[in-house]
């Protein structure tokens, strides 16, 4: 018998990895009732183990009630139970456990040894979710849907496109920041979605579940102190800097 043995299960509640060796067992258990589908997990994955998507599909997989969570997949094979992907998680929603026991942040060896740095974040009230969320960005999301100069194209847009049945950003934001016009107020204003940047986090949720590509979200700075490991936090800062998001192939 040949160890680590790896293994899986995902039902609606969860994503849990499993590697058992013998005498040691550690698990990472993705939360699927309190993802948000921002993907900063997959961001920060130094093995890119966690892949999105494409988001829009696996969100239409998901019950409802799930917060509509977007994660495809952790592949048990590229996972080695680093626990970067629960060090960087805004809303709580992954934990990494040992013998059944969870490894708290300040006990796991990325944080005891320094390889990365310490995070500042603050804590922001989600409306949408009722729970906090840890921001330790900045940044800004911006709407890149131009209003076709055509009325009776535009309400074709409108009704059958974009937000037509859709409205996948407004009920994935954690915030409630997005809003989207009525039809004659947005053909009027020439503004079809309005994103509140008093209430937006900007974690990217609603650019990744957008079947449009109509957001884009960029970071500009990440809170943190203390020393870090160059080789192992810049790159993950550069991903997070430019929200590279990894995919499963459609």
């Amino acid at each position: 018998m040949s160890f680590p043995k790896l293994s899986k299960v995902v039902d609606e509640s969860q994503i849990k990895i499993e590697h058992k060796f013998l005498v040691k067992k550690y698990e990472l258990v993705l939360d699927r009732l309190k993802c948000v589908g921002c993907g900063q997990c997959s961001i920060v994955c130094p093995r890119d183990a966690i892949l999105f998507g494409p988001a829009s599909a696996v969100y239409e997989s998901k019950p409802k009630d799930l917060n509509a969570a977007v994660v495809d997949t952790i592949d048990e094979n590229l996972c080695v139970m680093c626990g970067t992907c629960a060090y960087f998680c805004p809303f709580d929603a992954l934990d990494l456990y040992f013998d059944g026991e969870k490894v708290n942040i300040e006990e796991m060896d990325i944080t005891k040894f320094h390889s990365l740095p310490k995070l500042e974040p603050k804590t922001v009230y989600c409306s949408h979710i009722k729970r906090d969320a840890k921001v330790y960005w900045e940044g800004e999301t911006k709407v890149t849907y131009e209003i076709e100069k055509n009325e009776s194209e535009f309400k074709k847009h409108y009704m059958n496109k974009c937000p037509g049945d859709c409205h996948k950003c407004e009920e994935i934001c954690p915030t409630d920041a997005i809003k989207f016009r009525e039809l004659g107020d947005a053909w009027e204003s020439k503004i079809l979605i309005e994103i509140d940047d008093e209430k937006c986090i900007n974690c990217s949720a609603c650019m990744l579940v957008c079947p449009q590509d109509y957001f884009k979200t960029t970071w500009s700075d990440i809170h943190t102190s203390g020393p870090y490991n160059d080789m192992f936090w810049d790159p993950i800062k550069e991903r997070l800097l430019k929200q590279e998001v990894k995919f499963t192939e459609e």
